[in-house]
């Protein structure tokens, strides 16, 4: 199964935004420590937590780019389309057509492939991301959602 192909690619459009977040709660954070009065340890600890996920997803990101830069233009249509809603721009794009979502499935699958073949299998995507509730809410619908269809097909 390409659970977390799926995940990466349905977080895709919404990472830079959240490592902006947790940019600008790191500033906050580190300018407001005066009122915080817990120890200089556990505050620079909580700071340093956030500058890991921040930079695991920075990292996220760029192995998600890599990875789509591998697919062919069909293939980036039909992820493009799905995940990040971007319309295509072909005339003869069909989406109700049954081989849609056979080639929808397919490119899933490559996109899955080439993050495993650069070393990147679901493994090390569970080990090192799902502690981020982002990315571990992401998941979980995602596997939501799997459950569903499963569930429908039996």
């Amino acid at each position: 199964m390409e659970l977390y192909g799926k995940t990466i690619l349905s977080c895709y459009m919404m990472l830079d935004k959240i490592v902006n977040q947790i940019e600008n709660l790191i500033k906050t954070r580190a300018r407001n420590s005066f009122y915080d009065y817990s120890s200089t340890l556990k505050q620079s600890d909580k700071i340093l937590k956030m500058c890991n996920v921040r930079i695991d997803l920075l990292e996220l990101k760029e192995i998600a780019k890599e990875a789509l830069n591998c697919l062919n233009n069909e293939q980036i249509t039909l992820i493009s389309y799905k995940y990040f809603g971007i319309l295509p721009k072909e005339k003869d794009f069909d989406l109700t057509s049954r081989n849609y979502f056979r080639k929808q499935v397919k490119a899933l699958k490559t996109f899955s492939s080439i993050l495993k073949n650069k070393g990147h299998n679901e493994e090390w995507f569970v080990n090192k991301y799902l502690t981020i509730p982002f990315i571990g809410g992401a998941y979980q619908r995602v596997l939501n959602e799997q459950g569903k269809k499963h569930s429908m097909c039996v």
